[in-house]
């Protein structure tokens, strides 16, 4: 009965497109290798489950502190062994060992002051297992933490990303930055461009200028999320121009998605 009652209040909330914060004593619980974390705050927002950033971590890296709280910017960042994550409240992203994790839903305030985040994108950054099902949400400890930014990100690549972020969409959304990016790397998976991202930039008419450009901190940061898997557009976009601009894709392609000032296309 108890896990009826719960599927049906989750399928309520989402249909609701609010938020259900649901004790776990008595509806939903968040655990950690079978033990109940009852001050984890289990959130569902628009269909996203978000929990507690430092009573999980806790819960999963034991020596895991809280080295710097301000009120005033709503910073956190938590420290234990091999782990090291920064948060913001409202920013579409989560730094985790250096690592730029999206967060579209945003990283977010719970009435008890947590900074509450999507529960994947912690247990990815923890390496912790994740499942669930209508009683709960389970993460086990004793895996792996992200491996640092420093050796993930090949530096070249992400400075090549960045100027052509700079160049075609600087003035656009964070969503629209990684979009850009999103096609770049599209077309080096596609098999009908150049394999390589600069083979791709340089290809002859496609974005000229753009080594020239000089990318801000936003646009480096666009870059990484990318390349740690950001995705707003599909990966059958391989064009973009401004909306309502002719182009050969506009007439040949079909529209994938608009973001901002700019269309994208595909298939």
């Amino acid at each position: 009965m108890r896990k009826r009652v719960v599927s049906l209040l989750l399928v309520l909330a989402t249909l609701l497109g609010g938020v259900l914060s649901v004790g776990a004593a008595d509806s939903f619980g968040l655990y950690v290798d079978g033990e109940e974390v009852t001050d984890a705050h289990v959130v569902l927002k628009n269909g996203v489950t978000y929990v507690s950033a430092y009573n999980v971590t806790r819960a999963l890296v034991p020596d895991t502190t809280t080295t710097v709280w301000n009120s005033g910017a709503e910073d956190m960042v938590l420290k234990g062994t091999d782990v090291n994550i920064n948060l913001h409240l409202n920013r579409d992203y989560v730094v985790a060992n250096g690592r730029y994790l999206y967060t579209p839903g945003q990283v977010i305030l719970h009435s008890t002051g947590d900074l509450l985040v999507p529960v994947r994108t912690l247990a990815l950054a923890l390496g912790a297992p994740l499942t669930w099902d209508g009683n709960g949400v389970y993460l086990t400890s004793g895996g792996t933490p992200l491996q640092s930014g420093d050796s993930y990100y090949d530096a070249d690549q992400v400075a090549l990303l960045a100027k052509v972020i700079r160049h075609e969409a600087g003035n656009q959304p964070l969503a629209g930055q990684v979009a850009v990016a999103n096609v770049l790397l599209n077309r080096v998976k596609s098999g009908s461009f150049p394999d390589t991202l600069s083979g791709v930039v340089n290809q002859k008419g496609q974005f000229p200028g753009a080594l020239n450009a000089t990318p801000t901190t936003q646009h480096y940061i666009a870059a990484k999320l990318a390349l740690d898997g950001a995705r707003t557009v599909p990966t059958n976009c391989y064009w973009f121009n401004g909306v309502g601009k002719a182009c050969w894709a506009s007439r040949n392609k079909k529209l994938q998605a608009t973001i901002g000032s700019h269309a994208f296309y595909g298939g």
